[in-house]
């Protein structure tokens, strides 16, 4: 249970994350893309920024921008200002997967995200000069796993990465090599390209997953908080590699215009100094986020989450996690349209008799109310003894998102087009994607 309750207290710090910087403007993604060089930008006005969450990088604490890519931005706006450019500084935040597909298509003129300089990336997009240098990828296990020093340890290990991370060609790298020594393969699982690093360290910190790849710049950051890693400095799968920001191919002054910006703050200058010491040597920006009341909120919350999902047959964390998607775990959050808490429930399904919980304005009284009526999903839209119990849990996950109603009907439409109707994934997710939008088939692969 400690290990549990630590985990969603970096969850609960996650949860505070949003993507925003000093005077600069958090954009969503515009409808009309566009692209082209420096004097399309400056006609515009604006350079939009495509970034990703990534903590210690980009953050929020106390609604204040942080991290480092956050002051990089605030100060390259001044800059540019001292310079009579007067552009403005637009960012856009997405998935990981999305930063460079996004940027070819238009929606973006840059990309600020902690990205490896790579031959398979230099194919699609420009980067700049190095921000950072010398930088290795470490394997990173749990301290009960043997040192790792050589290539044949690695031999049928599980790692946990992100596809669109260079840390899986680093891994299909290793795999080569093994196939040439008639030894077993790694496996490699992807996660969700929501998950940040620093979830993946503390999964392998509490035990719940092997093994994954970190920056080793990345590494001096949570060595000092998370005591149960090990980082393997021995075997590094990349070493000498560069990060940089990205343009598209048909911008060659805009990206000498970064070029000439990055010579004034890239790590060994004077100001880049400054800024990467602060976040990645010295960790009193951490000690807010790890505070014993995050522990103690998660374990409360915990309590409350076990007490009704036992109460109504469901996995308690696959709820807490439910609840995490919904709001971050933040009580306060109320949506646009009305929807309260943690579990956004509106006020008309509270009252409605099949869920009748009053004040959902309470912690306690909201979880009951969201995990009741997840309960009255399962019994009146998914109880067929055709559906196993983990699809009526999955099918009652995507109509607490996109309604009872359009999941019966997506139900209808997956046997019309012949897959199974009485399994989510790979069958029913499939047309829901396609007549509804993936909104509830993410909401369902992230819980």
């Amino acid at each position: 249970m400690k290990k549990v309750m630590q985990f969603f207290a970096l969850i609960l710090m996650a949860s505070s994350l949003s993507l925003s910087t000093y005077a600069l403007e958090l954009s969503p993604l515009t409808s009309k893309p566009y692209t082209g060089d420096l004097a399309v930008i400056e006609k515009k006005k604006v350079i939009r920024v495509l970034v990703s969450t990534d903590l210690g990088f980009y953050y929020i604490e106390d609604g204040q921008p942080k991290g480092i890519i956050a002051e990089l931005l605030a100060h390259f706006e001044q800059q540019l200002k001292k310079e009579n450019r007067p552009l403005h500084i637009q960012i856009i935040p997405v998935t990981r997967d999305q930063l460079i597909p996004l940027l070819i298509e238009g929606y973006g003129d840059l990309i600020v995200a902690n990205l490896t300089i790579t031959a398979t990336r230099e194919k699609e997009v420009s980067f700049s000069d190095p921000v950072l240098e010398n930088i290795s990828e470490l394997i990173v296990t749990n301290k009960s796993h043997p040192l790792i020093t050589e290539i044949t340890q690695l031999s049928g290990q599980d790692f946990w990465v992100r596809k669109s991370s260079s840390y899986y060609r680093s891994l299909l790298r290793v795999n080569n090599q093994l196939e040439l020594q008639q030894l077993a393969p790694i496996n490699i699982h992807f996660i969700d390209e929501t998950i940040q690093d620093y979830e993946l360290i503390e999964m392998i910190n509490v035990g719940l997953i092997n093994a994954t790849l970190l920056d080793s710049h990345k590494v001096k950051i949570w060595l000092s908080t998370m005591p149960n890693i090990q980082v393997n400095e021995q075997f590094p799968l990349r070493y000498k590699g560069e990060i940089g920001w990205a343009v598209r191919k048909d911008s060659p002054k805009f990206l000498a215009l970064i070029n000439n910006y990055i010579k004034t703050v890239k790590s060994g200058t004077l100001m880049g100094n400054v800024i990467y010491n602060k976040y990645l040597n010295q960790h009193l920006w951490l000690k807010k986020f790890l505070s014993p009341s995050k522990i103690d909120k998660a374990k409360e919350l915990s309590n409350v989450f076990f007490k009704f999902s036992t109460e109504y047959d469901f996995d308690y964390l696959m709820m807490m996690a439910q609840g995490y998607q919904e709001s971050g775990l933040e009580q306060n959050k109320i949506s646009y349209k009305g929807a309260v808490g943690i579990m956004q429930v509106l006020p008309s399904t509270a009252r409605d008799k099949a869920v009748n919980i009053s004040n959902i304005y309470n912690t306690t009284n909201n979880i009951h109310a969201g995990i009741k009526y997840m309960a009255y999903l399962r019994k009146y839209f998914f109880s067929d003894e055709s559906i196993d119990y983990q699809n009526q849990v999955y099918l009652s996950l995507a109509a607490y998102n996109a309604g009872p109603g359009n999941i019966s009907k997506m139900r209808r439409y997956a046997k019309e087009q012949g897959y199974n109707p009485n399994i989510w994934f790979k069958n029913v997710e499939v047309v829901t994607r396609k007549h509804i939008g993936k909104q509830p088939v993410v909401y369902v692969k992230n819980i």
